[in-house]
């Protein structure tokens, strides 16, 4: 089965190092950890808790496997010193999201760079389509990963934003196994009111096999070792009262249950 990844965004609520552990004692492999405190929630890694970050990965069969979350701009640069941070935390890759550049030739620029900074740390970048965003479809991904011309980009798909922009599974499909770089995954409602969109992406999912998207086809598509991130923000829960350990472990559940169901309909089991 493709390892499976604890998406910070996941569990904001929580600090670095305590994902870390998290993960170790839900015996998930791979997590992603914020380096940037670009959105509202995050406890991104920092100076000041770097060291205890990194103390935990030395004691922990944990790896961090992607770090967020980079956004295209004229100077790539500014961001050097989150893009060192997430190389010295033992990370592949990083993520890259495009809001602002409308323009193709301008976006593929812009990804360029970053991808030309980011492979100076020997790390990979995966481009993530949002709804909410100018890049917004794997279509529009692959565009300007090919426009870029970078050896070291990806694609990250996330489930979400493929059924809230009406994207076709037939055009994941036919994405080139090579290129990606992980999947998302969560549940919700096929259909919502698009002024919610930003609220549900970064607060409140739903856990997988609770809604309406296409899990099971989705993860069928997913090549062999690519990371599957289990990104969840279950807000309700946590204003609850149920802890980050708790809401983490039905997450997980539910997604080694679907995992389990699609390993046994593609060997007949």
């Amino acid at each position: 089965m493709n390892p499976l990844r604890i998406e910070h965004m996941t569990v904001f609520d929580v600090e670095p190092a305590e994902l870390v552990t998290m993960a170790a004692q839900l015996d998930v492999p791979l997590i992603s950890l914020w380096v940037s405190g670009r959105m509202d929630g995050a406890r991104p890694v920092t100076a000041a808790n770097k060291r205890a970050v990194l103390e935990r990965l030395r004691d922990s069969p944990v790896v961090v496997d992607t770090a967020e979350v980079f956004m295209l701009s004229p100077d790539p640069r500014r961001a050097e010193p989150e893009i060192a941070l997430a190389a010295e935390l033992g990370a592949r890759s990083i993520v890259a999201i495009n809001f602002m550049a409308a323009d193709a030739a301008v976006a593929a620029r812009q990804f360029a760079d970053l991808c030309a900074l980011a492979g100076r740390y020997g790390l990979l970048v995966s481009l993530e389509p949002l709804a909410m965003g100018a890049t917004r479809t794997p279509a529009d991904g692959l565009r300007l990963l090919r426009d870029s011309g970078a050896a070291n980009a990806r694609l990250t798909v996330d489930l979400l934003h493929v059924v809230r922009t009406g994207t076709a599974l037939a055009e994941v499909a036919a994405i080139e196994p090579a290129l990606f770089g992980s999947v998302q995954i969560c549940d919700g409602p096929l259909a919502i009111d698009p002024k919610s969109l930003a609220d549900e992406a970064g607060a409140e999912r739903m856990l997988p096999g609770t809604g309406a998207f296409p899990l099971k086809e989705f993860l069928r598509m997913v090549p062999p070792g690519v990371p599957i991130g289990m990104e969840v923000p279950l807000r309700s829960l946590r204003e609850g009262g149920v802890s980050a350990l708790e809401r983490t472990r039905r997450v997980l559940e539910a997604t080694r249950e679907l995992q389990r169901v699609v390993a046994g309909e593609a060997t007949g089991g």
